[in-house]
């Protein structure tokens, strides 16, 4: 939950007197209980999808507390050994730049765009996923800005209130409508579909600004397979497009054939082609302010005409494009927020998400999770039709096939009775994810989504408690918008700080959801000097995996293990390189493995493996004389006394050492060395689940710039 200093800040910036406007109605919407006739997701009767424009996950709540961001304690290492935060550019002396403060206060930050969003611009950011590549085009002053709390303050004490996901992706490594197209249809022309996959966005003039019933030609085989509103209409699944007249053409629905040109009396216009300003003058329908639009849906919430599933499309000024101001989303969302609390009986029945279709050029550090397409190296046990985009061999940036996605991670915040209290939840989604959560709820299945994607993107009900809704803090309000946008207007320039320093995130843990991943990785030199690594997966969902070479020798690895699958390779490095070998290998929720040593040190193993809410490491000594193993837990998981453990193991024998994670919510950090073996070191990290709720990751804070 946030810190007692955060709370006074959240006061100071948006003025008592403003917090106190806004406090009622949350009173009220926290007086009433969540729909609770079963206690599970057949309580949801309404999902409301807010989907916003070009914003990454560390760009609007890198600092926020608890959450993995600017100050995740095991980033990706970058070839040469400095953290993934620190990009390379010739935009700074230092040869880097770092993450930075756009202070809307006194900068002009409410003002930039990313950088360039297309898919090859995406793929060669990522470098096979050595994600060392932000600075490429020299547009570092903008792609490295985050925001805080007092430059979006509605949306952090939202995050506060609700719960938000720091493991949501967009679905592809593009632009906007290949995202949206996964939004609502499952895939963007490859997943289930097999065509040729769409990432660009082609189509975008398809509803001129002078008569927006008219559309301009397509190819005749574009966008030809089924959208999921069309499965819903289908199904008898009441569901309805909220969307302003200018609005980047955001609803990609109307580029499907079944609603272009569709007549203005007909079902499909109705729900997904009409505009709140339908029938209003011109000059009033282009309006910007949101009024219309928070108007029409209030005006549903209220007549009790709120479809069961509604997609709301802001217009171009209210959208958090970088070419408008996140200030005017803030005053949006709260408005449609504000609908459905100021009607009980309706919020007490909806799940309420606040989505973002694609990062915009801006940074984010999460490497995103992708198949083993092409001459990407790895293994998939889950079949990966579907998610790959093939360019011609002479293309100058991204020659031959790779993946379309998972794409840069964007903000995602729930907003519902069952998401309440200030939670994080760390399972991986994405734009797909939406679907099958309206899959699971109204039972309306979606075949264009891909295998892979179903197997290792979750269904967001991970993000919920249906028995047990919580409570949650007071908002504040919007009504100085335009105060901040002014002032931040008046600024001056953003720039790189000429003395950079490291971000650190804002104080305190936060509760965190339970996960469903249940995975081991054990690894062990074999006799014939080869680094034996299996990757098992207990689970009911797969596992994304990938593998850095530390010493810089190889191409990343990318493994996606699906429920019940093994992994097992010994692959890792050339024997013409073979004197050492030092790999890492990264999962889902912080997990971490390293595994280093020299190729002739065969004769001892060691592994991590959890038992309840401990962990035991298992240590074994096949050498001729007593090993003395070495194991020291990480402060920030422990208290001082019990950070370290000595084990003295004979020859040819075995032990093990239990470490009991309660105090440390059952995450650990521990490295293990062997006292006169050079160069050997395993380090184990990530967190025990138990299926249940608990806290998140105590040693978020600090950021690290080597790794």
């Amino acid at each position: 939950m946030p810190s007692p200093n955060r709370r006074d800040f959240l006061k100071a910036s948006g003025g008592a007197a403003t917090v106190l406007a806004l406090q009622s109605m949350i009173d009220r919407a926290m007086a009433v209980p969540a729909n609770r006739r079963t206690g599970s997701i057949a309580d949801v009767e309404h999902v409301v999808i807010h989907m916003q424009e070009n914003r990454s996950f560390d760009h609007y709540f890198g600092v926020l507390n608890g959450v993995r961001g600017l100050g995740d304690p095991r980033p990706l290492r970058l070839p040469g050994g400095r953290s993934v935060w620190a990009q390379p550019s010739s935009q700074h002396r230092d040869g880097f730049v770092l993450p930075f403060h756009g202070d809307s206060r006194i900068a002009r930050s409410f003002m930039i765009d990313g950088a360039d969003q297309s898919h090859q611009e995406n793929v060669h950011i990522y470098n096979r996923g050595r994600y060392d590549r932000w600075g490429h085009t020299g547009e570092m002053h903008n792609r490295m800005l985050h925001f805080g709390p007092g430059d979006l303050p509605f949306y952090y004490a939202l995050a506060d209130a609700f719960t938000i996901c720091d493991a949501y992706h967009s679905s592809t490594m593009t632009q906007t409508y290949p995202n949206r197209f996964h939004l609502f249809s499952g895939c963007n022309g490859g997943g289930g579909v097999g065509g040729d996959p769409e990432m660009s966005n082609y189509g975008e003039e398809q509803s001129p600004v002078s008569d927006m019933a008219q559309d301009q030609p397509l190819r005749p085989d574009a966008y030809r397979w089924t959208s999921y509103a069309e499965r819903l209409q289908a199904a008898g699944i009441d569901w309805k497009v909220y969307q302003e007249y200018d609005n980047f053409n955001d609803n990609v629905l109307a580029l499907f054939a079944p609603f272009r040109s569709c007549a203005r009396d007909s079902e499909l216009y109705r729900r997904g082609r009409a505009w709140v300003s339908e029938h209003q003058a011109e000059p009033d329908r282009q309006r910007s302010d949101g009024d219309q639009l928070v108007a029409a849906f209030r005006n549903d919430v209220e007549t009790g005409k709120l479809p069961q599933v509604s997609w709301i499309v802001t217009s171009t000024d209210l959208s958090e494009h970088p070419n408008g101001q996140p200030g005017n989303g803030e005053k949006v969302t709260a408005g449609l927020i504000g609908a459905l609390v100021d009607n009980p009986e309706v919020f007490a029945k909806t799940a309420f998400l606040l989505l973002y279709d694609e990062a915009g050029g801006f940074y984010d550090h999460a490497l995103p999770p992708v198949p083993p397409v092409g001459t990407y190296r790895g293994h998939s046990t889950v079949p990966i039709a579907g998610e790959a985009k093939h360019y011609a061999p002479d293309d100058p940036l991204t020659p031959g096939s790779h993946p379309i996605g998972l794409g840069i991670r964007t903000p995602a915040v729930i907003v519902s009775p069952w998401t309440r209290g200030g939670f994080v939840c760390s399972q991986l989604f994405d734009h797909t994810s939406v679907i099958r959560f309206m899959e699971q709820r109204f039972g309306v299945v979606e075949p264009n989504i891909s295998a892979w994607r179903r197997s290792v993107c979750g269904d967001l009900t991970s993000a919920f408690d249906f028995a047990a809704p919580g409570d949650a803090p007071t908002l504040p309000a919007t009504g100085d918008v335009r105060a901040r946008i002014a002032r931040s207007a008046a600024g001056v320039a953003v720039a790189i700080p000429d003395l950079q320093a490291p971000t650190a995130q804002l104080p305190g843990q936060r509760p965190h959801r339970g996960l469903p991943y249940d995975f081991t990785v054990a690894a062990a030199m074999t006799g014939e000097g080869r680094l034996h690594i299996t990757m098992t997966n207990h689970g009911p969902v797969g596992v994304v995996l990938s593998v850095h070479d530390n010493l810089d020798h190889a191409d990343p690895w990318h493994f996606t293990v699906g429920s019940g699958d093994t992994v097992a390779r010994d692959d890792w490095f050339d024997p013409a390189l073979a004197g050492a070998y030092d790999l890492t290998v990264r999962g889902p929720n912080g997990y971490y493995r390293r595994y280093a040593g020299a190729v002739a040190t065969t004769g001892f193993a060691v592994e991590a493996r959890s038992h309840r809410d401990a962990l035991h490491i298992e240590l074994v000594n096949r050498s001729a004389g007593e090993a003395v193993f070495v194991m020291t837990m990480d402060k920030r998981y422990c208290v001082a006394d019990a950070r370290a453990q000595t084990v003295i193991v004979a020859a040819g024998q075995s032990a093990s050492a239990a470490w009991a994670l309660a105090p440390s919510d059952n995450w650990y950090d521990i490295s293990v060395h062997i006292d006169g073996v050079a160069g050997f070191t395993r380090r184990f990290a990530g967190k025990i689940e138990n299926g249940r709720a608990g806290r998140t990751d105590p040693g978020i804070g600090a950021m690290q710039l080597w790794a």
